[in-house]
Formats: structure tokens, sequence, C-alpha cells
């Protein structure tokens, strides 16, 4: 078989295996026979040389970029559950794979790779001849960036990601980070601060949303997705509060799909500052748009239906008042009333 059959034979392996959505969950991380999968085309890949990749990079699609970064972001994450130095050359390996330069998350989840590879002990700049034997000229030039970058970052937080612990292991968020991009047309794009969502929150807030999450999947009735930062949106709570968001010190969100195809509401898990008058919030998100919601102290659960686009005469309400009865036990578990969150620093 030649080089371009086999190459072909790859591209049609990763376009046959793609993930299913609840590979994207970092909090409550599944093992995903996929995994394996994909890294044996990885290794395939990467062992015919650089024209190979090349042949490769120029062969895949939009959805197997997808399947291929969402690996290494898996492999980061199991790199860093078992302290293994195999698992973050694949992931590096599979960023080196992407067609574009941005493809690679290099802010975020590229950091983090490489930060679990620093805590391995490895030299970063030693890495780099493997990941530019495999990537393309202007991604492999964007390893040296990213590289130097690490020079200043001595927490895993300044990687835009944080480091949770629950009953499912250690697991990632993804800091929120927003920019503002308008500028006048003719014009250069200005640089403007980003405006970033911290998540920092003094409780287990992780603990707390995976408890309710896990705790509505044994009900039978709904399917959750996987669980990101978020932030609390003032039209929750349309009755008191003004503005875009409430400040928070940190919100958690998934989406729970009814199984019998009936509607789907978003879960937000939140604990608020100091001084915040929880209670009154409750009592508000109660009283808009037919939600749901519970509390304890300064932390937050909202049941919000997400918008129907049925016919008024076929629209569905639903009923989120069974699902309180979870967020108030999962509130109760003494595991979620301190932080377990650990600060990595080199």
């Amino acid at each position: 078989m030649s080089s371009i059959d086999r190459i072909a034979s790859l591209r049609d392996q990763l376009a046959g295996h793609p993930y299913e959505i609840g590979a994207g969950e970092f909090v409550r991380f599944r093992v995903d026979a996929n995994d394996e999968t994909i890294a044996g085309i990885v290794h395939a890949v990467s062992a015919e040389g650089s024209d190979g990749c090349d042949q490769f990079r120029h062969a895949i699609g939009v959805s197997e970029s997808d399947t291929l970064r969402l690996f290494a972001m898996r492999r980061t994450l199991q790199g860093r559950r078992q302290s293994s130095l195999g698992l973050i050359y694949d992931a590096l390996d599979g960023y080196a794979l992407l067609p574009e330069d941005d493809d690679v998350p290099w802010d975020s989840w590229f950091k983090a790779t490489l930060f679990v590879a620093r805590t391995l002990g490895v030299n970063l700049e030693t890495l780099g001849s493997r990941f530019e034997d495999i990537a393309s000229g202007d991604v492999a030039n964007r390893y040296d960036v990213a590289v130097e970058a690490m020079n200043r970052i001595e927490e895993f937080e300044q990687c835009r990601m944080a480091e949770v612990s629950t009953t499912h292991g250690i697991g990632f968020v993804e800091i929120l980070v927003f920019r503002d991009t308008k500028y006048r047309r003719g014009a250069s794009p200005p640089r403007l601060g980003d405006n970033r969502i911290d998540y920092d929150p003094s409780s287990n807030l992780a603990q707390l949303t995976v408890n309710i999450a896990d705790a509505l999947d044994k009900l039978g009735t709904v399917v959750t997705n996987p669980i990101t930062q978020d932030q609390l949106a003032a039209t929750l709570f349309s009755l008191t509060a003004s503005g875009s968001y409430l400040p928070v010190a940190g919100c958690l969100s998934f989406v729970a799909d009814e199984v019998d195809g009936s509607g789907s509401f978003t879960v937000f898990v939140a604990e608020l500052p100091d001084g915040t008058d929880v209670e009154a919030l409750v009592q508000s998100a109660i009283d808009t748009d037919d939600q749901a919601a519970a509390w304890d102290g300064q932390r937050l659960i909202v049941f919000s239906p997400q918008p129907s686009f049925a016919d008024d005469d076929d629209e569905v309400l639903l009923d989120l008042d069974p699902f309180v009865e979870s967020a108030y036990a999962g509130l109760s578990d003494p595991a979620t009333r301190y932080s377990t969150r650990p600060r990595h620093e080199v």
C-alpha cells in the first residue's frame, strides 16, 4: 500500500470515529474507547513523517479537526491524572496534526498541556523538536511562542484553566475569556484587555454540580450534558437584578434534556459574593419564566427552561419542581462545603 493510500485510510478511520457529546465532559471525566482508536491513528500518521503528516492535514475536514482537538484535550487531562508523559506526547501530537494555526487552543488547553509536561520534569524546548517534526510551519512556529509564554506562568490558573477535584477524580474547567473585537473598517483591530470570568469559589462548587447532575441522570427522565463554566445572566432574575450578569465567585452549568423529547433546561450552580441577598434572588428566579431554584448560604442553583420554538399550542411547560429535591440533597453534602480545588505551582 502506498503512502497516499495509507493516509487516505487513516483519514477515513478518523472520520468514522467522532466523539459523542459526553466526551467533552472534563469535570465528570469518563473513559472513552475512542481515545485508544484515535491514538492509534495519530501514531500511524506521525510515523509517516512530515510529508505524510502534511498529506493528512490537507485531507481532513472540520469535523475531523474537532475530533483531533478533543482527543488532545482529553489526553492532557488523562496525562495529568496518571502523571503520564506518554499521554502528554499524544496530546501534543494531536495538536501538531491540526490543519490550521487557529485550530489549536493556544491560550488555554495547549498551555495546560505544556504546564502538565513541565510538572512531570520535561524540558519544554526538548519537546519542541518532536512537535516541529509533525506540525505545519505556522503551527510549529507558534510552539516557540507558547514556550516563551510559559516562562511567565507559575500557576495552572494562568493557563486559563482551573483544576477541580470531585468524586469523579481530577477535572478541568476552561475559564471563559471574552475579547471586544469591534473596530472601524479599514483600521487595524486594537489590542484591548481580556474580559476574564474568574472561577474562585470558596466551596467545592464542582462537587455540588456533579452531585446534582449525577442525581438527575439517576432519575432516568433526563440526560445531562457536560459541565462547563458559565455566568448568571440578570434575565434569570428579571424582577430584582439589573445589568447583564451578576457577580459570582464561581458559576458552572449543564444542560439537561428530557428523554421524552418534551424539552431541555439549564442548571446553573453558583456561589455568590458575601453580602448578596441570595434568598431574594431565589424568589426572583422562581417568579421568572417558569424557573425553579434552591439555595444554601451563598450558593444558588437555578433551573431554567431553554427556549422552545414550538407553536404556543404545542408548547409543553416543564415541571422543574421535582428536580429541586436533588439540588437540596447536593447542597447538604458536606463534601461540597469547602474547596478541594488544588492550586498547582512550579
